[in-house]
């Protein structure tokens, strides 16, 4: 690992970017403007909610935010947005949708 100065060190990672900065281009203007758009419309205030659930139900929403390498609350953040605004897909429904048009 290498240091920058006294304070901060670079993991692996970052340092490879920091090696290979130089190589990076310049995104276009209309795509960052898109970009930072998105990021301030995902900055809203949030609101807390309890919910139960069976353990055998926590335990699959870990396991499988874990294999995401996600944390399991914003899984469930994600499902719970996607299904408020009618874009969660039921993966059996879309199956029999494609079969059908084969």
């Amino acid at each position: 690992m290498k240091k920058t100065n006294a304070l901060q060190s670079l993991d692996q990672e970052e340092q490879w970017y920091e090696d290979h900065a130089d190589e990076f281009t310049d995104m276009p203007e209309h795509v960052r403007e898109s970009l930072v758009t998105a990021a301030a419309r995902s900055v809203r205030k949030t609101e807390r909610m309890n919910i139960r659930m069976t353990k055998t139900d926590m335990d699959a929403l870990r396991a499988r935010a874990s294999a995401d390498g996600i944390p399991y609350q914003s899984l469930v953040t994600s499902v719970l947005h996607r299904y408020s605004v009618g874009t969660l897909v039921d993966i059996n429904e879309a199956r029999k949708i494609l079969k059908s048009e084969s």
